[in-house]
């Protein structure tokens, strides 16, 4: 639930390949039109942030109306009024109206567990059921495919995300996010939307933190439940602001950021609130104000607040190495976390059981070298290798940041968005490459080697659904690239394979690395 990307172009993509493709596929379409639909779909780019609306003007089956109101959106100076024709152009192409019975209803859930064909809203605001109960009967049987047509909220570190989050406009032009209920992650949807029934109530009223901060959960609209495809979404007002996340990777200093980040967590901590997902990329920060969203994994677990333990055993889970250790450099990560995570304090020799829940991340790796119950000792040791290649560094090229463990992250979701039940396990594999280059003396060029794979396999991802989209597929999942897909787990695979010699090892970190390039 971050806002959506406002750039016309693709300015991540320092290699030009990804914005030459596209406008050459703009171009296919715009040689069949009269000269003046170029500045059209040069403006409707320009205001929306990506190539949706360009792909409805371009389309030959789109009908004259619609048609007319994309022009008239390029042509408008007043924000207001785009966002207005933007959900009209989405009304005018998927509503049909009356063909759902739908209805509101104060239990959230029946909304989340019913069978029928029956489309369900449960809204919180009472002031809001009106507006939520006309837009489901204007869109009828078509609200998915409505919803599933809009602009995607891409991270900045995954480009696509195969539909799951999406920005649009109530008939008014006011933002919104949703979020669709993940198959891949059954009962997670569920959990969430009652744990932000918990949460809002644990933090009713005005909550202050650290410097006179405020802290605000991001607004729920309405959580629906389609009958004609089943699809339940999550509505959450759009709320302004730059991501915690996107604000670490920016150049500066960013010891004022993970105070106030150190505060928000004490906040909740101290309200007995254990957000599961208290990442970077979850915080929206706009004046003075820290909005939250994403509460998949949250707990609330009693009416006081969390005991100083639980604190220590929650920071050494996702938190410390799989969310700020990957943003930020150890010696920041320990500042932020001081008196809850202690690397020096983790014995590597220690033995009996892990006391505190062990990371996905850390087991996966050890279950692969065939711990499958490991002591205390061994996970630490484990953990202690895997936090050393995530975090982030300086490119010896460049001289710029590098997060190396941002390239496990793209490797598990590219390989996740083409399908591949096997993506964790390329993640594992992945962290051991990169260990291994450590270990051998060539870290750098490991981490060339997969990021070079994974952003060929990216690039090739954003293509194709721009092709998609100009084809007439704006409401499916795109197509994998699967010759780039391949080309990744090939190389993945490779270097596993290679990395218990290190001589093979490096020459083939070197190979692989020079043919990415």
């Amino acid at each position: 639930m971050i806002r959506a990307a406002q750039l016309p172009g693709y300015s991540w993509d320092t290699t030009g390949r990804v914005e030459a493709s596209v406008q050459a596929l703009i171009g296919e379409r715009l040689a069949e039109l009269p000269a003046r639909a170029a500045a059209v779909a040069a403006r409707l780019r320009e205001v929306t942030g990506d190539c949706r609306l360009v792909a409805v003007y371009l389309r030959p089956d789109s009908p004259d109306g619609v048609v007319g109101l994309c022009e008239r959106l390029a042509s408008s100076g007043n924000a207001q009024e785009r966002a207005r024709l933007q959900h009209e152009i989405g009304r005018r192409r998927f509503a049909r109206p009356g063909t759902a019975e739908a209805s509101l209803t104060g239990d959230l859930g029946r909304v989340l567990t019913a069978a029928d064909d029956r489309t369900r809203a449960y809204v919180p605001d009472h002031g809001r059921r009106d507006m939520i109960g006309a837009l489901l009967h204007h869109f009828g049987t078509g609200f998915s495919d409505f919803v599933e047509s809009q602009h995607e909220v891409p991270g900045p570190n995954a480009r696509l995300r195969q539909g799951i989050v999406k920005s649009w406009r109530l008939p008014d032009g006011t933002r919104v996010i949703s979020k669709r209920a993940n198959p891949a992650k059954p009962g997670r949807f569920a959990q969430e939307q009652f744990a932000y029934r918990a949460i809002a109530s644990r933090l009713a009223g005005p909550v202050t933190f650290g410097r006179d901060l405020r802290l605000q959960l991001a607004p729920l609209i309405a959580t629906i439940r389609d009958g004609a495809t089943g699809h339940v979404y999550a509505v959450w007002q759009w709320v302004p602001g730059e991501t915690a996340e996107s604000m670490l990777l920016a150049p500066g200093e960013h010891t004022s950021l993970l105070r106030d980040y150190r505060d928000l967590m004490d906040a909740l901590l101290d309200r007995g609130i254990l957000w599961g997902d208290l990442s970077p990329r979850n915080v929206l920060v706009h004046d003075g104000r820290h909005y939250l969203v994403d509460f998949e994994k949250t707990q609330v677990p009693g009416k006081g607040p969390v005991p100083h333990g639980d604190r220590v055993a929650y920071c050494r889970g996702q938190i410390g190495v799989e969310e700020l250790g990957v943003l930020c450099p150890e010696a920041q990560v320990r500042a932020c976390l001081h008196g809850y995570l202690d690397p020096d304090a983790w014995d590597l020799n220690a033995p009996g059981p892990v006391q505190f829940p062990p990371r996905p991340e850390v087991t996966a790796v050890l279950a692969g070298r065939g711990v499958t119950d490991p002591d205390l000792g061994t996970y630490n040791q484990a953990d202690r290798q895997i936090w050393q290649v995530r975090s982030p560094d300086l490119d010896p090229v460049t001289g710029l940041p590098r997060y190396p463990g941002l390239v496990n992250f793209r490797v598990e979701h590219y390989l996740s968005c083409a399908g591949r039940t096997d993506a964790d396990d390329y993640d594992r594999k992945t962290t051991e490459i990169l260990i291994a280059g450590r270990r051998h003396g060539c870290f750098n060029e490991a981490v060339q080697a997969v990021a070079d794979a994974v952003d060929e396999a990216e690039r090739q991802f954003v293509v194709a659904e721009v092709a998609e989209l100009l084809a007439g597929n704006d409401t499916g999942p795109v197509t994998a690239p699967h010759a780039a897909i391949r080309a990744l787990v090939d190389r993945i695979d490779a270097l596993d394979t290679a990395r218990q010699d290190p001589d093979h090892f490096r020459s083939a970190c070197t190979t692989l690395g020079k043919e990415g390039r």
